[in-house]
């Protein structure tokens, strides 16, 4: 034991290497370290930490801290949302389900960058971002109407088509909902109308519609958000009798709508998808009578068909969401089962996961972020 001589206390670290450090660790041990001391929490809360963090691990991950997000139909018609905890080969270790979401029986979207967007469009037009590992909450102001609505007017149909994702040039997050109208007593078919809400102004503008009269299926059943653009799968019913599919997709830096038509897929085909396959746009395809799987990807405007796959011995198969690289999740039989299915090496594994529900209406790959909600 020293007496009388003073403990040399060493010079900490200089705080940009403190910061790289930090950047690279996951959010959980983030949250617990802004107790640390107050030069910590003032790094770890700045924005251009938020910034680094997303950069450094968010998109350089491996996948100890990924989360499977799934939302169902169960029996009375309400939707419960699962948090799936995955080992490093995809078997599901544990599953609970997640009681504190925000917003009861909503429809999510995303995560982009680690953030929700909840929409219970149907109850009162109650919207909302959010951020679970934070548990920061962001409402949306309600939807506004179409500028030149005619009277005797009125939003048509139950559903609604909404995405998700991040401008990269102003560093703001957008929402992008796409709503039908028509007078009452009247058959006649509107154009869609695009309303698009910014996180940095906090409100909605009326983006203008659809220049055709697009039939935009069901909200995707994975998030589909490329490069800052999000991409939806419908109808164009322009034609008259012949209702050509197409891809639309919205641009969140330029603002920018856009379609393109489907490769030629051997048709007719019982289920079609977007997806996602080695960071590019995928189209799948299970055909209704001769059992077997396509996937095409697009690169640089043109589509390429990469595998076909049998699947008679995996009995009727729906592809709901991507997993990894090479790896798409399934609902098989009349049971629903959901299994892994690896392209490349044509394996299936059972998730482990059984439950009484309805329809599996959404599946995500969820990553914690400390991406913030406040502006300014």
């Amino acid at each position: 034991m020293l007496k009388g001589k003073a403990i040399k206390i060493e010079d900490p670290l200089p705080e940009d290497l403190i910061t790289e450090i930090l950047s690279w660790l996951p959010v959980k041990a983030l949250l617990q370290f802004k107790c640390v001391c107050k030069s910590w929490y003032a790094i770890i809360t700045s924005q251009a930490f938020i910034s680094k963090h997303l950069n450094n691990y968010y998109d350089n991950y491996d996948d100890s801290d990924t989360f499977l997000a799934q939302y169902f139909v169960e029996k009375l018609g309400e939707l419960a949302l699962y948090e799936f905890l995955v080992d490093e080969t995809s078997t599901i270790l544990s599953y609970e389900e997640l009681r504190d979401r925000p917003i009861y029986n909503s429809f999510i979207c995303g995560p982009c960058n680690g953030i929700f967007y909840l929409d219970r469009y149907s109850y009162r037009d109650h919207r909302a971002l959010w951020n679970p590992a934070t548990n920061e909450l962001k409402t949306l102001p309600p939807l506004i109407r179409k500028p030149d609505l005619p009277s005797l007017s009125f939003y048509a149909g139950v559903k609604e088509v909404f995405g998700f994702g991040f401008d990269r040039v102003t560093k703001d997050y957008k929402v992008i909902v796409i709503k039908s109208w028509s007078k009452t007593n009247s058959k006649i078919c509107y154009p869609l109308s695009v309303f698009v809400y910014s996180l940095s102004t906090d409100s909605w503008r009326y983006w203008g519609d659809l220049p055709q009269n697009y039939k935009l299926v069901s909200n995707n059943k994975c998030y589909i958000c490329l490069n800052g653009v999000f991409y939806w799968l419908g109808s164009d019913y322009s034609g008259g009798k012949t209702y050509d599919e197409a891809i639309i997709s919205f641009d969140m830096a330029t603002d920018l709508i856009q379609d393109m038509q489907l490769p030629e897929y051997d048709k007719p085909a019982r289920e079609t998808v977007l997806s996602v396959y080695h960071d590019s746009l995928a189209l799948l395809t299970v055909h209704d009578i001769k059992d077997f799987l396509e996937i095409w990807t697009l690169k640089e405007g043109c589509w390429t068909k990469q595998f076909t796959v049998g699947t008679s011995s995996y009995g009727r198969i729906s592809p709901i969401a991507h997993w990894k690289n090479s790896k798409f999740i399934f609902e098989c039989g009349p049971s629903k089962k959901q299994t892994l299915f690896d392209i490349i090496t044509q394996e299936i594994t059972d998730l482990g996961y059984i439950k009484d529900i309805h329809s599996c209406e959404g599946i995500f790959v969820y990553r914690g972020s400390l991406a913030s909600l406040i502006q300014g």
